[in-house]
Parts: C-alpha cells; sequence; structure tokens
C-alpha cells in the first residue's frame, strides 16, 4: 500500500510541477511560497474576506497573514479595501492576476479529476472518492 500511495503522489506532484512550470510563465506562480497560495485559496474561497477571517480559515496568527498579505498585494495578487460601514476594517480580494491563478488552478484540479475519472469506471470512481473522502476525515485539520 505504501508503495502505490508514495507512487500516486509523486505522479500528482510531477503533473502540478508540470502545470506550475506553465503558470509561472503567465502568472508568477512559480514564485509563490506554500504559505502564499494558501492566503490565496482562502481569498479566493471566502468573500472579501477580512484579515482575521483568513487567518481563522487556515489557522495563522494574523500577524502571519498580515504580512503575507501586504506582500500579495505588493505582488500584484490581492487587493486590500476599507469598509465603507467600518472604516477601520480591511477587506481582501483577489487582483486581476490573482483571479488569473485562481482560475488556472481551478483548471488543473479539473485536469487531474478527468484523468482520474478517465481512469475508472463508474462504480470504481464512486468507490474511490468514498475512499478519499474517508481518509480525509481520518485526518484533524
Amino acid at each position: 500500500m505504501e508503495d502505490i500511495l508514495l507512487q500516486f503522489i509523486n505522479t500528482l506532484e510531477m503533473l502540478l510541477k508540470k502545470q506550475q512550470l506553465e503558470l509561472g510563465n503567465t502568472t508568477g506562480f512559480s514564485k509563490l511560497t506554500v504559505s502564499q497560495l494558501q492566503y490565496l485559496d482562502a481569498v479566493s474561497v471566502l468573500e472579501k474576506p477580512t484579515i482575521t477571517e483568513i487567518a481563522e480559515e487556515i489557522k495563522f496568527s494574523k500577524a502571519s497573514v498580515t504580512n503575507g498579505v501586504n506582500k500579495l498585494v505588493e505582488m500584484g495578487y490581492l487587493v486590500k479595501t476599507q469598509s465603507d460601514q467600518d472604516k477601520r476594517e480591511i477587506h481582501v480580494s483577489l487582483s486581476e492576476l490573482g483571479e488569473q491563478l485562481a482560475q488556472a488552478k481551478r483548471n488543473t484540479l479539473q485536469k487531474f479529476s478527468e484523468l482520474i475519472n478517465s481512469a475508472l469506471d463508474e462504480q470504481e470512481a464512486v468507490q474511490f472518492r468514498n475512499s478519499l473522502m474517508k481518509i480525509i476525515n481520518k485526518f484533524d485539520l
């Protein structure tokens, strides 16, 4: 089981690296750290979140998120805007470049999903999905 799991993970990593190289040439994706990608994912999932909401979503400190978001604003991936209701509150959203990156990630995940589905019949696909959910639920995240 270990060998197969390792081979599966390595295959997905190689496919992801290939996509990263292709994306990196147009979006700068290859220059981003894992933490920066987590910030971008959180902003993409949440609707115009605050720093606090991002920190809660990814379980990082507010100070770390503040620094990370500021760096991503400098890099052109995020935009900060002041709330109309409460001037002390700052909301974060994806810039055009950040949106391009989020779309590219969705496309990559869709390709992964299509690749897996093309290798399995319908019953195997349902079983694979259920097995993955069972495994994911075992992780304490």
